[in-house]
Formats: structure tokens, C-alpha cells, sequence
């Protein structure tokens, strides 16, 4: 059962395997197509985890609507910032296995729990092999973190927003390197072009505001911190959503002609249940060659 309906669009996350050759073929017909959107899985040994994420994949396997392909949205195992190498590798070959179990061609976003040593409380110190994005990059990558493909009409950018304070603990951001090339990349897009965005950290949000009061100072970890800078670089071209992960609910912001969407949490309350009533779960989004879109929140029946 679906367990709420919204009109949303959402955008891809990356990945280090080049689609099946019916897919990109089909990247160059506009037509109308869903995906899946599945974001911070957190999968871990504990609470069940691997059992939850195998649930939810199995409930967007049985979609009465296919989607061509499936999206994370980051935070994709429990955590690597503040764990060592072992545990760290573990979380990432449950992960490894839970995926054989999706049906469809996958694009990956990486989110700061994926992201090694980044903490002050961190285990696994700068210098040593498996420190900051490197296991992610290799993966999901070929070495990089970002990257845009096209599919049916509709171009998606897939953004690293996981950058690094002075103190080695993680941030919103979007760093320079990235930022030259998303300039070039929605250059070659062109104007009219249907775009999503993909970001773990959120460009915006309200949610803060609403559970712990207006006047709420929101700190550096919750929101991507340069993108009053960059957003007159987006500005002429024609995105439609701007899709995230990172605080496990589910908000939509509606500004000028662009929905900010953050995609609630396959794991919920990291595997303890709901998030101020928004059941474990995932989005599926029907997008249209004329540039239009529905979604659908899809729960997948958890019990914490």
C-alpha cells in the first residue's frame, strides 16, 4: 500500500557501472519512465538491518510499475566516520550483498556515514589506505564521487556535498573542482533540458525550524553551506528537483520552479522506527517527456 501521494520529481545518485545497453539506449527516447529513490539504508549488522534493507528492496522489485532503473540517496551503511577499517568493510560487504537482491540498474550517492574518518572521534586516521572517499570512489565511482548522466529526455546530476572543516569533521559543501564542472555539464545540458539534482546534505530545509522552533541556529552538518553562492549558476537552466537524503523525513519545498524534496529513510530512525510518523520507506517518480512528474511514498511494512 502506498502510504502517502505527493507530486514530486527526484534526481539520481552516482554510480561506477555504465548502464545495461537496453537502458542507455533508451536514455536517448523521450518517453515517459519511474524510478525508484532509496536513501540512507544504514544497513548494519544490529537491528536487523540487512533483513530491513532486503524488505525494501523486495517491495520496489514487486513495483506494479516498473522503474527503469533505482537511485540511492546516500548514507548507504551505518557508518565509516567515526569506525575502524574492519567494521568499516563489513558494513560495505552487507551492503555488497543486499544489492544482488534489486532488480534494477542502480546509481549511487554518497553520503557523509560513507564517508571514513571524517570525525573527531575517527578510527581510521588521514594517510592510512582506506581513509576519506576511497572505498566509496572505487565502488560506485571509478575514482569519483559526482557525475550526470541522461535518461528519456531528462539529465541528472548526481553531487558530491560531502566536504571537510579545518578539524577533519565533515560539512555540507560543494568544493571548487565540482563546482567547474557542474557549470560545464549543465552548459551541455542546454536550457530546456529537464535536470535533476542529486545531493545527500540538503540545499534547504524546514524541518529544524518546525520541531525545535524558529529561531533554531542550523549548524554546518545539516545543509550544504556554499549553495548561496552557486544557485545563480542554476538559475537559467531547467531544474525541476533538487533531491536529498540526509535528515530521514520527508519535506517538500516548492521555490519559484524548483521542488526541494528530502526522501524520507529506508531505515527510518536508524532501524527504531518512524520519523515524526513517516513510515520506513522509499520514493517511486513517474517522470513525462513534456517535463512533469508524480511520486509516490511507498512504505514496505517494517516493524522496528
Amino acid at each position: 500500500m502506498l502510504t502517502s501521494t505527493r507530486r514530486r520529481f527526484i534526481s539520481a545518485s552516482a554510480s561506477s557501472l555504465m548502464l545495461p545497453a537496453a537502458v542507455e539506449a533508451a536514455a536517448s527516447v523521450a518517453k515517459s519512465f519511474s524510478f525508484a529513490f532509496l536513501t540512507d539504508a544504514h544497513i548494519q549488522p544490529e537491528l536487523r538491518a540487512v533483513e530491513g534493507v532486503r524488505q525494501c528492496f523486495e517491495k520496489a522489485n514487486s513495483l506494479e510499475q516498473k522503474p527503469e532503473f533505482a537511485i540511492t540517496g546516500g548514507d548507504l551503511i551505518m557508518d565509516a566516520l567515526e569506525m575502524g577499517a574492519d567494521r568499516v568493510h563489513q558494513q560495505w560487504q552487507l551492503w555488497d550483498e543486499a544489492m544482488k537482491s534489486l532488480h534494477y540498474p542502480t546509481y549511487h550517492t554518497i553520503g557523509n556515514h560513507d564517508v571514513c574518518g571524517w570525525s573527531k572521534k575517527a578510527l581510521v586516521k588521514p594517510g592510512e589506505n582506506d581513509y576519506g572517499k576511497k572505498l566509496f570512489a572505487d565502488r560506485y565511482g571509478k575514482g569519483r564521487t559526482y557525475k550526470s548522466f541522461d535518461h528519456s529526455g531528462w539529465h541528472f546530476i548526481i553531487l558530491d556535498s560531502i566536504g571537510q572543516e579545518s578539524d577533519l569533521e565533515y560539512k555540507g559543501w560543494i568544493d571548487d573542482e565540482q563546482l567547474t564542472w557542474l557549470k560545464s555539464d549543465l552548459e551541455k545540458s542546454g536550457k530546456q533540458t529537464p535536470i535533476i539534482i542529486v545531493t545527500h546534505i540538503p540545499f534547504y530545509s524546514v524541518w529544524h525550524q518546525v520541531i525545535l522552533g524558529p529561531k533554531i541556529k542550523i549548524g554546518g552538518k545539516a545543509l550544504v553551506g556554499n549553495v548561496f553562492e552557486f544557485r545563480k549558476m542554476l538559475a537559467p537552466y531547467n531544474i525541476k528537483l533538487v533531491l536529498s537524503g540526509h535528515g530521514h523525513i520527508s519535506e517538500r519545498i516548492q521555490f519559484d520552479k524548483v521542488a526541494y524534496l528530502q526522501g524520507g529513510a529506508v531505515c527510518g530512525m536508524w532501524w527504531k522506527g518512524p520519523v515524526h510518523g513517516n513510515p520506513e520507506g522509499f520514493l517511486q517518480v513517474t517522470c513525462h517527456a513534456d517535463g512533469r512528474f508524480e511520486d509516490c511514498y511507498h512504505s514496505y511494512g517494517w516493524k522496528a
